[in-house]
Order: structure tokens, then C-alpha cells, then sequence
């Protein structure tokens, strides 16, 4: 029977895990029942159906739940997939918005889905593997987030921002490479200012 130590054994505090990390330690349906017997007594946390994490404490916070990207990313690793952050993700993660989306949407080559956390939707949107051809994370979120504000509408100061952000990431020469592969106006914008 599979118990609390078992997973601090394989899982750190903070990281998501699913079912099927356990899968070798019995079948499906018993390592189900271990992880929800172990939810009940709060030993790890539930985010939505077949997806755990390993609670990490804080002293004054308390329990720090992973955010989107973290959730994305661990379902992204498992199924095997490449996934991009969109529109106005893009722009909360390059620091564009202070918004935070209550839809988190990223393009993927895995299934299609979308999945509730809290008051939070975590979507992923099938998109024609030319859209993840690039696989520079910061690259990617400049694309998606200049489409999402349009190229009509992006302002001087969102351009200074996003090229600060390009020089502090100290990987200015792969950025610059990847952009080859992205719209004609956001090559301008961006690699010809």
C-alpha cells in the first residue's frame, strides 16, 4: 500500500505529480485510493482530477500552490507534448500585465483540454506543429504576446520593456535567431529597431 513516505521518497515538496508516477507500486485503481485517502488527511493536495502536488509550506503564507505555467508544464512532461503560453499569459509572464487570466491558454500538440484549478481554466488549444517549432520559452512568449496586443497597437514603452527583457535574459543572440522564424512585423519591430 502505498503511503505518505513513498511519495516524499520520489516527490519534493512543491512538485506535481499524477497517478501514474506511482503506477509500478500497483494498479491504477489502488494507487487512486492511497492518493485520495492521502488528500483527505491533507498530506498532499488535489488540483484537479488524477493531478497532485506535494504541499511546500511557507512560514507566513502557509501552503504555496503551484501557478499555471507549473500545472501546464507537468502535464505538458507527462503526455510527452510542447506547449507555448498565449495571448494574455504571454503578456502576465513577460511582466506586459499585471492581469492574471482566470483562462490560461497554450497551444499544444497534445490533446486538446481544458482543466478547472479553482476559479482558474487551464486550456490547451491543438495547433499545427509550425506554431512550436521554436522552442526558446522567451522567444515564444514574445511572439504570442505581440500577437495578442496586434500590430497596430503595440506602444514604444511595451517595445522598450520587451527588448530590456531580451538584454536582462542574457540570450539576446538565441532570441534574435528565433525571431527569424516569426511574423515579418514582429522581426521588425523587434530585431530591426
Amino acid at each position: 500500500m502505498m503511503d505518505f513516505n513513498t511519495i516524499q521518497k520520489k516527490i519534493k515538496p512543491g512538485e506535481i505529480f499524477f497517478i501514474s508516477d506511482f503506477i509500478e507500486l500497483g494498479n491504477y485503481e489502488a494507487i487512486r485510493k492511497s492518493l485520495q485517502r492521502l488528500t483527505k488527511d491533507d498530506s498532499i493536495k488535489r488540483i484537479a482530477k488524477g493531478i497532485y502536488f506535494l504541499p511546500k509550506i511557507h512560514k507566513r503564507l502557509g501552503v504555496i500552490y503551484p501557478h499555471a505555467e507549473q500545472i501546464a508544464k507537468a502535464i505538458a512532461k507527462r503526455d510527452k507534448a510542447r506547449i507555448i503560453a498565449t495571448g494574455s499569459t504571454a503578456l502576465n509572464l513577460l511582466g506586459l500585465s499585471t492581469q492574471i487570466p482566470l483562462k490560461v491558454v497554450f497551444l499544444t500538440d497534445g490533446s486538446a483540454r481544458n482543466i478547472k484549478v479553482g476559479n482558474q481554466t487551464i486550456q490547451f488549444k491543438k495547433t499545427n506543429p509550425k506554431n512550436l517549432s521554436i522552442e526558446h520559452r522567451l522567444t515564444n512568449l514574445i511572439i504570442q504576446a505581440l500577437k495578442e496586443i496586434g500590430e497596430k497597437h503595440v506602444t514604444p514603452e511595451q517595445l522598450d520593456k520587451i527588448q530590456r527583457i531580451i538584454e536582462k535574459s542574457k540570450e539576446q543572440e538565441i532570441v534574435y535567431k528565433n525571431l527569424n522564424n516569426a511574423p515579418i512585423w514582429i522581426q521588425k519591430i523587434i530585431v530591426d529597431k
